[in-house]
């Protein structure tokens, strides 16, 4: 029986650090809410399809980094939103479309 937390959960766990950070910039670049949404989406696919069992930790992982990536952004004002009420809506709902993308990522490799 192989250990909970290996080394691909951690490499994925660095990498799930860059998608989010990539998450929470195009929450302040999208003129409405369907990039930022489009981009939780795909890259929650993403760490499904890595992690087709463990997927939901490193899911976990982004929307807690994605929201902690807004604050540092916001509060230290490195980039000035497009629309400020569309940014903190996307980024405070992007739960939704990383984790479906998830379960979908790992679905998929499973079935396949």
């Amino acid at each position: 029986m192989e250990p909970f937390w290996n080394k691909t959960l951690t490499r994925d766990a660095l990498l799930t650090v860059a998608t989010s950070a990539f998450l929470a910039w195009s929450c302040f670049y999208g003129p409405t809410i369907h990039l930022p949404f489009l981009v939780g989406v795909l890259s929650g696919i993403s760490l499904g399809f890595l992690q087709p069992r463990k997927g939901w930790i490193l899911a976990i992982e982004q929307v807690a980094l994605t929201i902690l990536f807004y604050f540092l952004i916001n509060n230290f004002q490195l980039i000035s939103p497009f629309d400020a009420d569309a940014t903190q809506f996307t980024a405070f709902l992007q739960f939704f479309p990383v984790f479906a993308g998830s379960y979908l990522g790992g679905f998929v490799k499973r079935a396949f």
